[in-house]
C-alpha cells in the first residue's frame, strides 16, 4: 500500500503536467467494440478500426453518439477524461456521476481522474497429467490526467499475489502472468504489471512514449503485425491520421532470449504504417518492420520515413544480423454490415525461387490471412459478431537465422500468435447484450509441422548435408518462432515435420451487473493429438472486479 499512496501523489503532481491519453483497451473494450461496429455497419470508414488503441479525440466523437448505448456507457466510463462540456466542472465530481472513482476533478485546463479496482480469480486447471486449482488476487490503481487536451499521461498499476495453485498450470491459462519473472521463473507469490505513458496529442497527430496494447489491422480474431494479444513493448508511438491518409510508426524495446536462455542484448522493433482509405468502404495498408540487436538504438530505424528493407540492407552488419518484413493490408465493406480482409506478410522475398521447392525455396517465408465478418442485429439492444478467417505461416516465418533477431518479444509472437509452419481456420461469435455485457465463442482448428526432436527434447543434430564435416539442426523444419537456423538444410514444403493438429474452444462471458461491479467466466478446451507434445487441456475461471 505504500507504493500506491507515493503514486497517488506522483500522479496528483503530473495532473500540473498532464497528457491527451488513449482508450484503455487493457480494462474496457466497450469503444474498440463500437468502433468495429461502426466501420462495419457504414457509420464510419472502415479504416477507422485499424489501428487500437483509439485517441482520446476519437473517443470524444464516439462519446457525443446520442443515439447509441455503447456512447453513453463510453461517456459515463470515461468521465472528466473526454473532451466534451461536462456538468459541475472545477471540483470533486464524485457526487454527479453514477460511477465511483477514488477522485475525479475537471476544470478548464486539467483534467485527473484516479481509480481503484480489486479483482478475485478463482479457477481451475486439468492437463492429460496434472490437475489444479488456483486462486488470485489483484488490487490496482489507475491515474488519468491532462491539460489543455494536448499533454497528459496514464499509469495503470497492479500488485497480485497468488493464494494457491500451480503457476506452470497457470500460466498456461493465462500467458500474460507467463511472462512474469517473479511468477515463473522466482516461483515468487507475488507479481507486478503495469501500464503507463506519456503523450502529446492535438487534433492531427498523437506521439507516445510508453508501454501499452497495440494493434494493427482489421480482424477481430488476430492480426499479422501488431497483435492486441502480444506482450506490451515500452517505445515510441507517433500517429498521424489527415483525411484519408494514415501514417503510424512504432519504435520500441522488446525482451530477447537466445537458445541457452540468457538474455539478448539491446533487442528493438520498429513498425511502420501508411494507409489509405480510397472510398469509405474501402481501406489499403503497407506495413514495413525491422528487428535489430545488440548495438544501442540505430537512428537509420528510427528515421520515421526510413524504408525498412532497404536500411537493413544497407551495410554489412545490418544486412547479416537485422531481420526486415513487408506486410501488406486490405479491407472492403461490399455492402453495410459485411467486412471482407486480407493480408499477406513477406518475411523473406526472392522471385527466382517462389516456386523452388528445395532449400533454396526457404527464402521465401510468407504469411497470409483472409476472412470476413458480418454484422447480426436482432432488436435495438442486442448485437452480434459473427467473424470466420484463414491464416497460413510458412515456415520459419518470424523467426531469423540470427535466432536474436525473431520478431517476438518474451519468447512470443508480436504478431498472429502461432507458430510458424502452421495453419489455422478460426470461427468467432460475439453477442452483445448491452455494451458492457456480452459472450464470446471462439472455435478454431490448427495445424503445425513441429520440428523433429530427440529424446532429450532438443532439435535433432545431424550432418550437414550441404557440408561435410559440419554438424546442424537437420531436425529444424521451421516450426519454432525462437530457431530460424538451419533454414538451408530442408526442403521448402509446408507442414514438413512432426505434425501435430489442435482443435480449441474458448467460451468468454464479461458483464458489469452495477457501475465498478464486473464479473468474466471463462472456459477453454484444447486438444492436441500427434506432434511433439500431444494433451488434453481444461480450463474455467471467475474473475469478480470491483472498480475499474
Amino acid at each position: 500500500m505504500t507504493r500506491f499512496f507515493y503514486l497517488f501523489v506522483f500522479a496528483t503532481l503530473l495532473a500540473q503536467l498532464g497528457l491527451a491519453q488513449n482508450a484503455d483497451v487493457h480494462s474496457e473494450r466497450v469503444s474498440a467494440d463500437m468502433q468495429m461496429l461502426r466501420s462495419i455497419n457504414s457509420s464510419s470508414t472502415i479504416g477507422s478500426m485499424a489501428v487500437w488503441p483509439q485517441s482520446i479525440y476519437t473517443l470524444t466523437e464516439l462519446a457525443n453518439d446520442t443515439a447509441s448505448a455503447f456512447a453513453s456507457y463510453i461517456t459515463d466510463y470515461y468521465g472528466v477524461a473526454l473532451f466534451s462540456p461536462i456538468s459541475g466542472i472545477g471540483a470533486d465530481q464524485n457526487s454527479n456521476r453514477s460511477r465511483f472513482r477514488v477522485y475525479d476533478y475537471s476544470d478548464s485546463i486539467a483534467r485527473l481522474t484516479i481509480d481503484a479496482a480489486v479483482q478475485i480469480q478463482p479457477g481451475y486447471l486439468s492437463t492429460s497429467t496434472a490437475t489444479s486449482s488456483y486462486l488470485l488476487a489483484t488490487p490496482s490503481m489507475r491515474f488519468i490526467g491532462s491539460l489543455n487536451k494536448h499533454l497528459g499521461y496514464f499509469l495503470d498499476l497492479s500488485n497480485g499475489v497468488r493464494l494457491s495453485g500451480d503457476p506452470v498450470l497457470i500460466a498456461k491459462a493465462n500467458p500474460v502472468l507467463g511472462r512474469i519473472t517473479k511468477f515463473m521463473v522466482e516461483d515468487s507469490s507475488f507479481f507486478d504489471q503495469y501500464i503507463g505513458y506519456v503523450q502529446y496529442q492535438d487534433e492531427t497527430m498523437r506521439i507516445r512514449f510508453g508501454r501499452e496494447a497495440l494493434q494493427f489491422g482489421f480482424s477481430p480474431i488476430d492480426n499479422l503485425v501488431h497483435s492486441i494479444q502480444a506482450p506490451m513493448l515500452d517505445g515510441l508511438l507517433i500517429d498521424v491520421p489527415f483525411s484519408s491518409v494514415r501514417f503510424t510508426m512504432t519504435h520500441s524495446a522488446a525482451n530477447g532470449t537466445d537458445t541457452a536462455g540468457g538474455a539478448v542484448p539491446g533487442k528493438y522493433v520498429a513498425t511502420h504504417r501508411l494507409a489509405f482509405d480510397p472510398a469509405p468502404w474501402i481501406s489499403v495498408a503497407v506495413n514495413d518492420m525491422i528487428v535489430y540487436w545488440g548495438r544501442g538504438i540505430d537512428f537509420a530505424y528510427l528515421n520515421p520515413l526510413a524504408f525498412f528493407v532497404s536500411a537493413g540492407l544497407s551495410t554489412a552488419e545490418r544486412n547479416a544480423t537485422d531481420n526486415s518484413m513487408l506486410s501488406f493490408d486490405i479491407a472492403v465493406r461490399p455492402v453495410n454490415g459485411t467486412m471482407l480482409y486480407g493480408s499477406i506478410f513477406f518475411d523473406d522475398l526472392n522471385y527466382s525461387t517462389i516456386t523452388d521447392t528445395s532449400f533454396n525455396g526457404n527464402t521465401n517465408k510468407w504469411a497470409w490471412q483472409i476472412g470476413a465478418s458480418h454484422v447480426i442485429s436482432f432488436d435495438r439492444t442486442t448485437t452480434s459478431l459473427l467473424t470466420a478467417e484463414y491464416v497460413h505461416l510458412d515456415p520459419f516465418t518470424y523467426s531469423h537465422r540470427s535466432m536474436n533477431a525473431s520478431y517476438t518479444s518474451f519468447q512470443t509472437p508480436l504478431g498472429y500468435n502461432m507458430q510458424p509452419n502452421s495453419d489455422r481456420l478460426a470461427l468467432q461469435y460475439k453477442v452483445w447484450f448491452t455494451p458492457r455485457t456480452s459472450i464470446r465463442l471462439d472455435v478454431d482448428y490448427t495445424r503445425h509441422g513441429e520440428n523433429i526432436l530427440d529424446s532429450t527434447g532438443n532439435i535433432v543434430m545431424g550432418p550437414n548435408p550441404r557440408f561435410p564435416g559440419a554438424i546442424s539442426p537437420i531436425g529444424n523444419v521451421g516450426g519454432d518462432i525462437l530457431r530460424g537456423d538451419g533454414d538451408d538444410l530442408q526442403g521448402n514444403r509446408f507442414l514438413r515435420g512432426n505434425i501435430s493438429y489442435q482443435r480449441r474452444i474458448n467460451v468468454w462471458f464479461t458483464a458489469e451487473w452495477m457501475p465498478n461491479i464486473f464479473t468474466d467466466v471463462i472456459a477453454g478446451y484444447v486438444n492436441r493429438n500427434g506432434g511433439n507434445t500431444p494433451e488434453q487441456f481444461v480450463s474455467a475461471a471467475l474473475q469478480v472486479r470491483l472498480g475499474y
